[in-house]
């Protein structure tokens, strides 16, 4: 009778401590039940630039693929700005290599050429005129007197001839114009004669000696080359347009919208011909990838959830559930009360968990209500 009693208490026993277990377990489920709203991250599209809208390649409700063309603006002066400032940078690179590469060897000895010329001149100039060149002259001058006497003899014969009307006036008029023009001969040698004799002038050689100074100075630029400074200059001058053409490029990219994901299309607020101005948001994006259920946790169960953890996710529309993982949890708390003191407040104390969930077939859409279980 007594062993009866005993195996009926330990059976009883073991009864009571299933169900306590069971609901104990039942209520740690329930106690790592959380509902939340399914969200998706939101991709807003604009360009920078602006312009009139060419070409509209979605429609909303579309999945695209990332890097696929959403909008197209209308950019044929960016191209013209463009390949003006690619002229430009040719220009500014073949400055460059010249400054860099310096005077070519026949630039060089044409500005030696012209120095020792500029020399000679000098020399001549400080020398004067040469022996030779004041007797040339003298014999010039006597020469023109010389013919300068016999017109003067010829013309006072013509003279008494046409007094007594033997030789017509035209006669005489010709041998008054050869008498005159001998005169001015013969002083021109004499003018010329004269400035041989008296040599070169300070102001001619002193301005044939500012002549050579300046070719040979120019002879020594031609060797040495262009100075660092320059260089650096048409160094800077590349750079200068090379960054315009890459301000350009990025200004182009900016004419064509793509996709940076891939998304689900939720608005399109644009068309064709529409003049956008720049920084407008022209469409709006759901990136299908980017599924999350957003719950709070109260303070009292943030012990139980961790960076990592599996959990599965239930929503109204769907009969089977879906599994997913904590991927991000609140440093602070919210809707936290003025004073904390008794458990029933802490238990207000919540914090954002982010649940992200695997939704391969990318059936779920951004609102759903959904149910999230910790496992």
């Amino acid at each position: 009778m007594k062993r009866r009693l005993f195996v009926g208490g330990a059976v009883a026993l073991v009864a009571i401590a299933g169900i306590w277990i069971a609901f104990a377990w039942a209520g740690w489920r329930s106690a790592n039940d959380y509902s939340g709203t399914v969200e998706t991250r939101e991709i807003q599209i604009g360009s920078k630039v602006g312009g009139r809208v060419t070409e509209v390649g979605v429609e909303e409700g579309q999945a695209v693929k990332a890097g696929t063309v959403v909008v197209r603006f209308e950019h044929d002066e960016l191209t013209a700005q463009r390949a003006q400032a690619e002229a430009e940078v040719e220009q500014a690179q073949a400055n460059l290599e010249k400054m860099v590469r310096g005077n070519r060897p026949e630039e060089i000895a044409q500005a030696v050429a012209t120095a020792h010329a500029e020399q000679a001149a000098l020399e001549e100039a400080r020398n004067g005129p040469r022996r030779q060149e004041i007797e040339q002259a003298k014999a010039d001058y006597s020469a023109a007197q010389a013919d300068a006497a016999n017109a003067e003899s010829y013309y006072k014969r013509m003279q008494e001839l046409v007094k007594n009307d033997i030789i017509s006036k035209q006669q005489f008029d010709d041998a008054r114009d050869k008498r005159d023009a001998a005169a001015q001969r013969a002083e021109s040698a004499r003018q010329r004669l004269v400035l041989l004799e008296a040599g070169t002038r300070v102001e001619d050689v002193n301005a044939a000696e500012a002549r050579y100074k300046q070719a040979e100075a120019a002879a020594v630029l031609a060797k040495k080359g262009f100075r660092r400074e320059d260089i650096e200059a048409a160094r800077g001058r590349l750079a200068q347009a090379q960054a315009q053409v890459a301000a350009l490029d990025a200004q182009l990219r900016e004419a064509v919208l793509t996709a940076p994901e891939d998304a689900v299309v939720e608005t399109v607020s644009v068309r064709p011909g529409d003049l956008v101005p720049a920084g407008r948001i022209v469409m709006t994006m759901l990136e299908s990838a980017q599924l999350w259920v957003k719950v709070y946790v109260p303070e009292t169960d943030l012990a139980h959830v961790r960076l990592g953890q599996r959990a599965t996710v239930k929503v109204d529309s769907f009969g089977r559930t879906f599994e997913g993982h904590v991927g991000m949890i609140a440093s602070e708390a919210e809707f936290l009360p003025r004073n904390v003191q008794t458990k029933s407040d802490r238990e207000h104390e919540v914090f954002g968990v982010k649940v992200y969930v695997d939704d391969a077939q990318q059936v779920l859409k951004s609102g759903m209500s959904a149910q999230v279980s910790l496992k």
